[in-house]
């Protein structure tokens, strides 16, 4: 694995339109356009998995509610006085866990959408770690978005196998899909959340020789729902029981972590699927008389569901744009020039510049371009798995 200096990973995030940024992993990201398409497409590869397993996306508040720090209060005499609050003017961790449970607990009180558990909802925010009385508190402490997932059972049973569905899910997205360098651990019950009966995390590893925990499973049991009271009706005994839950989830270190994994040094390497841009088109033809043609280009990318950008550029500013589409990982780039009397066709990918065609008629060079372009986006991918799974291998060897 290549290493990579901090503060040369900071320049790059910042020169390729992503991020302005501060300490990599540890410090929150202030995101330009560019790079929220990025962080939009990861995670809606991840929420895609949740929905199609029966979970629904909520909004829960970014801040923790004053009130709420009763019930954490609550949550510190069940977990043996761990989450004891020594300050009340301090956010805790478990803020945003306890408002999740007394959502649902307001679910259930209300009929909203649910009659009975299971519960399996999620949420895409911010959490804050920081003092509450501060005027700017996303100026100070940490503050990070997460994907948080929670689901609520009748029994224990029915908690646990959710559990390993929890497990696989964070597997899928960090190894399956995105193939970042990690390793799963179980957290010893000696450092490991007193809140939590079972912790399992995903720690990617990085090229600034650091571990980062990027995906993370908790056990909690009844430790919360107990706190706030969260029970169903046993029909059967015909009494109230305390439900059983799963906390499981995935920080902002994903996108950390893969960033910092594909690049090089110089330049970024975006998997097609996360890639705003999949394929840019320059067109320095410089002759508004192909305008059609440039357009029918176009309307396939659409049909075939490529993201792309098309511009009309000077020929002095071709190596420029090349070298900021490969800074930024633009997948794919496709270059029309005319030399004399004949149409050159170019693609760029992952460093490589090859001739498609060279041609008088700009119909022929383009009629084969759409599945050119499918399979430079094809083998972007694969080269970016396999280097993946390389740095992964070289790193277990030390």
């Amino acid at each position: 694995m290549k290493k990579i200096n901090s503060n040369t990973f900071k320049n790059l995030i910042n020169s390729a339109g992503i991020a302005f940024m501060g300490i990599p992993v540890k410090e929150s990201l202030n995101y330009m356009p560019y790079g929220v398409k990025i962080r939009h497409l990861l995670y809606a590869k991840a929420m895609e998995i949740l929905d199609n397993n029966g979970y629904q996306k909520v909004m829960l508040s970014d801040l923790v509610d004053p009130d709420s720090l009763t019930e954490i209060d609550k949550v510190a005499k069940v977990s043996s006085g761990y989450m004891r609050i020594e300050n009340r003017n301090l956010m805790i961790a478990a803020g945003h866990e306890v408002n999740a449970y007394i959502y649902i607990k307001e679910l259930l009180k209300h009929g909203y959408h649910y009659s009975d558990l299971p519960v399996k909802i999620y949420n895409l925010g911010p959490v804050y770690r920081t003092n509450k009385n501060t005027k700017f508190p996303f100026n100070l402490g940490e503050r990070k978005s997460f994907l948080e997932c929670y689901s609520v059972f009748k029994t224990e049973e029915d908690a646990e196998k959710e559990l390993e569905f929890a497990i696989s899910w964070n597997r899928m997205v960090i190894k399956d899909l995105l193939h970042i360098p990690s390793v799963e651990v179980v957290r010893p019950h000696s450092t490991n959340k007193k809140i939590s009966k079972r912790t399992i995390c995903i720690d990617s590893i990085t090229p600034l020789d650091e571990t980062v925990i990027t995906g993370m499973t908790y056990f909690h049991n009844d430790i919360f729902t107990k706190a706030v009271n969260l029970r169903y009706k046993d029909q059967i005994e015909n009494r109230n029981k305390l439900a059983h839950s799963i906390h499981f989830g995935l920080s902002e270190n994903i996108l950390f972590s893969y960033l910092l994994n594909s690049c090089d040094g110089e330049n970024l390497r975006l998997y097609s699927f996360i890639a705003p841009i999949q394929v840019n088109i320059l067109n320095a033809l410089n002759d508004d008389a192909y305008d059609n043609e440039i357009n029918n280009l176009n309307n396939m990318l659409k049909e075939n569901n490529i993201r792309y950008a098309t511009e009309k550029i000077i020929r002095k500013k071709i190596n420029p744009k090349i070298a900021n589409n490969t800074l930024q990982g633009i997948p794919v780039t496709i270059l029309l020039k005319k030399e004399h009397s004949d149409i050159e066709i170019y693609s760029i990918s992952n460093g490589v510049q090859e001739l498609i065609s060279t041609t008088n008629d700009i119909n022929t060079g383009l009629s084969k371009i759409i599945n050119i372009i499918v399979t430079l986006l094809e083998k972007n991918d694969k080269k970016i798995g396999e280097d993946m799974e390389l740095r992964e291998k070289e790193r277990m060897r030390l």
